[in-house]
Formats: C-alpha cells, structure tokens, sequence
C-alpha cells in the first residue's frame, strides 16, 4: 500500500537533455542578465536563450541543480568563514596567555631580585652601624647598601649616582 502523500516519480517522454559547457555558459549569462538565480525565471530564461529544442522542462531542471549547488556553495563558504573566524579566536588567545605569562615572568623576576637583596640586610646577625644607610636605586631596581659613615664627598657621589640624599 502506497503513502498517500508521496507521489510516485513519472518519467517524462521527452529525451534527456546533455548540457555542454557552451549551453551552461549561456544559461549562466542570462541567469546573471536577469539578476541572478533567485530572480530568474524558466520562462524568461528559455526566451532569452534562444535555443532549439531547448524546454521549460530542461530549463526547470537545470536551474533547479544551479540552485542548489549556489546553496551548497554559499554553506560551504559560511563554513569555512565560522573556521577562520575560530582559529583566529584560538590564535588570540594564545597570544594573551603569552603575553599573561610574560609579565608573570617579570613579575615573578623583581619578586626575586627582591629576596635575594632582603636577605643580605636582615640575615647577619650584627646589626649595621647606624652610620650605615640603604637605599632604593631606581635606575637598575636593585637595593644598595652603603656601610660606614659617608661623608662630603661620598654622599655627593652617592646624590648623583642613586637621584637620592643620603
């Protein structure tokens, strides 16, 4: 028993039609004189064309598979567009956990030029005269540790050297 709903496939009586590639470029430029596949129509494009022996039924059909390979087309591009688009996604994050690492790097670099300077000033046991004086070189980033008094012509040295009275 047949499914009401589908209709059974009737052959036509008229041969299959071969399109060359001559026919399908001409198809193809009354299609775009029309504006486009969408646009086009059977009838105006069977007139347009010109050709003998050519029918509706064959210009139907053939706009019918020129439609939808444009779709398959245009699915294809989408595609491959959503692609580029993700890959360039993944190819910026990657820069920014880079770059986020890179700085957590220097970060981590003054953090331990910083312990290593500490222990220096706080690990001996003799306390440094009071004479003594520490200070910040900005230049370099580093600690400075000055022992003994300095006096004239040292602290000078010192006020040009580090930017800073001592």
């Amino acid at each position: 028993m047949q499914d009401p709903m589908v209709r059974s496939y009737i052959r036509s009586d008229n041969p299959r039609m071969h399109w060359t590639d001559d026919l399908d470029i001409r198809f193809i430029q009354v299609i775009e004189k029309l504006g486009g596949e969408e646009s086009a129509t059977p009838k105006r494009i069977l007139s347009l064309m010109g050709v003998r022996d050519l029918t509706i039924s064959h210009v139907k059909s053939h706009l019918q598979m020129y439609r939808n390979k444009k779709k398959e087309e245009s699915s294809k591009e989408i595609k491959m567009m959503r692609e580029m688009t993700q890959r360039q996604s993944q190819q910026y994050l990657q820069i920014y956990e880079r770059a986020t690492q890179f700085i957590q790097n220097q970060q981590r670099l003054q953090l331990d030029n910083t312990e290593k300077i500490t222990p220096v000033l706080g690990s001996s046991n003799k306390s440094l005269d009071q004479s003594s004086k520490v200070g910040l070189n900005e230049n370099r980033g580093n600690d400075v540790v000055v022992v003994g008094g300095a006096t004239g012509e040292e602290e000078l040295s010192l006020e040009l050297t580090l930017g800073r009275k001592y």
